[in-house]
């Protein structure tokens, strides 16, 4: 073996090579003609495994030299993970395989790689009951299919979220809205305006494979909400999508990088105003603008309380809940999000003004001109005087992300969104912990928190499920969504044109994108009126679930399923063939229905009711009878309560 290559095709550079080359030996590096003693993954320069080339064993060693920023396909054999990173720390954006993938164009990171990680330590297989998996698939999806219950049954939760940590996405929004204009493989591309960033959302949320990155997308912009009601944003599609696609690359990242690439991305800047902050003028009197400064705080990183490390609120001498900062930490604040505007080759001032053009898809650099240059003070950090805006942003996030608010409070939300509305103050805990700890010293790993948010024993405890208190509202998105994915709903023309579903009169009240405002379609802490309130409990789902919306759903629903969504080549349709060959046998269609959309859980009284109603369809009106079953199952409490 030539031990003097790195890789194959070009000889080491000097003298670099010659003092990796101890090193480079030790982690298992092998040029890709050598043969190598144990798996290795390998990684190419060129799409399709061409180009020069290096592999390696487990392990995180040094990107080779010559490789940086230029990987664009990777075989990864069977039994390992590869971990990519857009950064040399590994706190960067991510992107995980366990298998071969023949261009890293595909999931957006073609050309990004700058550190990665070899992983052999998968957990192993351990079958479960298809009700489990299919509960697994209900609180992690949107929505489960017959094909994953059978793949999450018989690898169990613990494999079966690893595999999606591994599986990229299907396609960038950016691809569909801005270079396509449509889904992948159209004929007939023209896909425009903002309702061609609403189809790309719901391709990838029907017919993607990483089901756990798009439902994580989703509770992600429910809580780092950008929104096309009453915004700048309102109409520019280029902006949703790159915002979307920032989201995907970093869901299965760490948060801290997260949290930057949200505050530096040019649609949430608009959004809330920090686009063009200039620093403070004594002259004229003007201050820092000071929304994003406050809502980084209450909404995206540490809520309005301190916090215990299982959620609850701290309390003072008086027995006061203690509040997490003040006005003069918004002030202090503001003055790091000053300066801020598109990317670009230089920081004129006629770019800074958009003037030089205007760049949705990266994020924003600083300008020194419009940078406050004063001191700052915010929660016990002080940044002096003369620090530059990359500096001062980067304090200023840290700040945050070491704050002992963020785990519990982001994690609590994670586990509303996927879980329970009410998780025990332990279950908040672990979740915590997992946040501050990955395990190997790491804090915001966010695979780690998905692995503790859905992985816990309360998550999994199917006694649990059966009590009142367990559970959630499935919000109305992800109803849809499940009809969709359960029935294999699609258009003849291959796009899911659906564009306004907000009207909670003749639709289901809730749309992608369309949040009322920066605090979302619902609030984590909001409890109805009567019981809820009474107990001390929330229900954030409730907040849009009202008589108008209860009966807007019905209608929706009773119209849907027989008819599908649109009309003419756009009409999104259920195939319910499975349903028909069973339409003769009604408890037999029961139990089907009940596994696909119940998880196992239909409660003997909705299974009655159902089962007389189907029962009085003339058994040679099979379609009617399907129909018939599959609205009443998705109207039941059994559907609408996720347990």
């Amino acid at each position: 073996m030539n031990t003097r290559a790195t890789a194959s095709g070009r000889q080491a550079d000097r003298p670099s090579a010659a003092r990796r080359l101890g090193a480079a030996a030790a982690l298992g590096w092998l040029g890709s003609a050598a043969l190598a003693a144990t798996p290795q993954a390998c990684f190419f320069e060129l799409a399709n495994y061409a180009g020069k080339s290096f592999c390696a064993s487990a392990g995180a060693p040094a990107m080779p030299t010559g490789f940086d920023n230029i990987v664009s396909s990777v075989r990864v054999p069977a039994g390992m993970r590869v971990e990519l990173y857009q950064n040399s720390n590994y706190l960067s954006l991510t992107l995980a395989l366990a298998g071969d993938i023949a261009n890293l164009a595909t999931p957006g990171f073609d050309n990004r790689a700058s550190s990665f990680r070899v992983v052999t330590s998968l957990p192993p297989t351990v079958a479960v009951p298809k009700p489990a998996a299919a509960r697994l698939l209900v609180q992690a999806t949107y929505g489960p299919n017959m094909t994953e219950i059978d793949r999450a049954a018989a690898q169990g939760p613990a494999a079966w979220v690893e595999q999606q940590f591994a599986t990229p996405p299907m396609d960038t929004h950016w691809a569909y809205v801005m270079v396509r204009k449509g889904p992948i493989g159209c004929t007939v591309c023209n896909a425009q305006y903002i309702n061609a960033t609403m189809e790309s959302f719901w391709t990838q949320a029907v017919r993607g494979p990483d089901q756990l990155r798009q439902r994580l997308v989703l509770a992600l912009s429910e809580i780092f909400v950008v929104s096309t009601v009453n915004s700048a944003v309102e109409i520019q599609q280029d902006a949703h999508a790159s915002y979307l696609d920032m989201l995907s690359r970093n869901a299965f990242g760490n948060y801290r990088q997260l949290l930057e690439q949200v505050s530096t991305h040019p649609t949430m800047a608009h959004y809330l105003s920090h686009m063009q902050n200039e620093k403070e003028d004594p002259v004229s009197g003007r201050l820092p603008d000071e929304n994003y400064a406050r809502e980084v705080m209450q909404l995206f990183s540490i809520g309005l309380w301190m916090l215990n490390e299982d959620g609850s609120r701290k309390k003072d001498s008086a027995g006061k809940d203690i509040p997490s900062y003040n006005q003069n930490d918004v002030m202090g604040m503001a003055k790091v999000f000053t300066g801020w505007s598109w990317y670009g080759p230089d920081k004129s001032d006629g770019r800074w003004y958009g003037w030089e053009g205007i760049d949705w898809r990266n994020q924003l650099q600083n300008y020194p001109q419009f940078h406050s240059t004063s001191e700052k003070r915010f929660l016990g950090t002080v940044v002096p005087a003369g620090t530059s805006g990359t500096d001062s942003l980067k304090r200023a996030l840290d700040a945050l992300f070491k704050h002992p608010n963020t785990g519990p409070f982001i994690g609590r939300q994670l586990i509303q969104r996927f879980v329970t509305s009410n998780p025990s103050p332990a279950y908040v805990a672990r979740v915590a912990r997992a946040f501050a700890n990955n395990g190997a010293g790491v804090r915001g790993d966010m695979r780690a928190v998905m692995r503790a948010v859905l992985l816990d024993a309360e998550a999994r405890d199917e006694a649990r499920a059966g009590t009142a208190d367990w559970g959630k509202l499935r919000e109305p998105m992800v109803r849809f969504g499940t009809w969709m994915r359960a029935f294999d709903a699609k258009a003849p023309n291959g796009y899911y044109s659906i564009w306004n579903l907000e009207d909670p009169v003749s639709s289901i009240g809730q749309n992608p994108l369309r949040a009322p405002s920066v605090f979302n379609w619902f609030r984590p802490g909001y409890a109805p009126p009567g019981d809820v309130l009474n107990r001390g409990l929330v229900a954030p789902e409730f907040q849009i679930t009202h008589e108008t919306t209860v009966t807007g759903y019905a209608n929706f629903i009773v119209g849907v399923v027989p008819n599908g969504f649109g009309w003419g080549d756009s009409n999104i349709r259920a195939n319910y063939s499975n349903e028909l060959a069973l339409a003769g046998n009604p408890p037999a269609l029961l139990d089907r229905l009940n596994l696909l959309l119940l998880a196992g859980r239909m409660s003997s009284t909705t299974r009655s009711t159902i089962l007389t109603a189907v029962n009085a369809v003339p058994a040679a009106n099979t379609t009617q009878r399907v129909h018939t079953a599959v609205a009443l199952t998705m109207l039941s409490p059994d559907f609408i309560a996720q347990k």
